[in-house]
Order: structure tokens, then sequence, then C-alpha cells
């Protein structure tokens, strides 16, 4: 008898979730992802990353073909900017990396 409301309550607990999830935590002032395809709810692109036993070039070079020089893909709620120009990458990683770059800026350690 326990166990069946232990369920329960675990069912409601995981849909409430959903829900505050779904509705509530929407991110503002996001800036749009490049193209890509159209992922599926919760394992996202991941029937779009290369099969195995095809070389992984081949599989990016049709994806920059159908999306361009920048794309984006999705995978388990993990977003992946994918840069298939080396232009545009040298530009983001090397002239503008203070804006792009996700690491943290050490004020303390650089001033002393």
């Amino acid at each position: 008898m326990s166990r069946v409301v232990s369920v329960e309550v675990a069912l409601l607990l995981l849909a409430l979730y959903v829900v505050k999830r779904a509705l509530f935590d929407k991110k503002k002032n996001v800036a749009p992802l490049p193209p890509g395809p159209k992922g599926l709810p919760l394992i996202g692109n991941i029937t779009d990353m290369p099969p195995t036993g095809m070389p992984e070039y081949q599989h990016w070079l049709k994806h920059k073909d159908l999306y361009g020089p920048i794309s984006s893909v999705t995978v388990l709620g993990q977003v992946i900017i994918i840069l298939h120009d080396k232009n545009i990458a040298h530009d983001l990683m090397e002239k503008r990396s203070t804006i792009h770059s996700g690491r943290p800026r050490m004020v303390f350690a650089f001033e002393m």
C-alpha cells in the first residue's frame, strides 16, 4: 500500500517538475542559435550525429552544405556550435575571444 503511494507521489513530483521547466524556466533574452536540424524532445539531435563506420568529416561536410558555415546541434540538452570555416573560427576564437570565451575573467590574478 505505501509503495503504491510513494510511486504516485514520485510521478506527481516528476510531472510538476516537467510542467515547471516547460512553463517557467524559459530563459529570456537568449540569442537565437545558428541554423541546424530540429531536434526531438529530451534527446535533441542525437540521431543527427555521425553514424558509426562513416568518417566524421564526410558527415559534417554534408551538414555544412545543408546549414551553412556556422550551425548548431543540441544533444541531451548540451548545445554544440559547429564552425565549418577556418576564417570564422579564427575570428571568433582569436580576435574576439574575450567576448565569446566561456571562461570567467580572473580580476585578482590579472591585477596582481
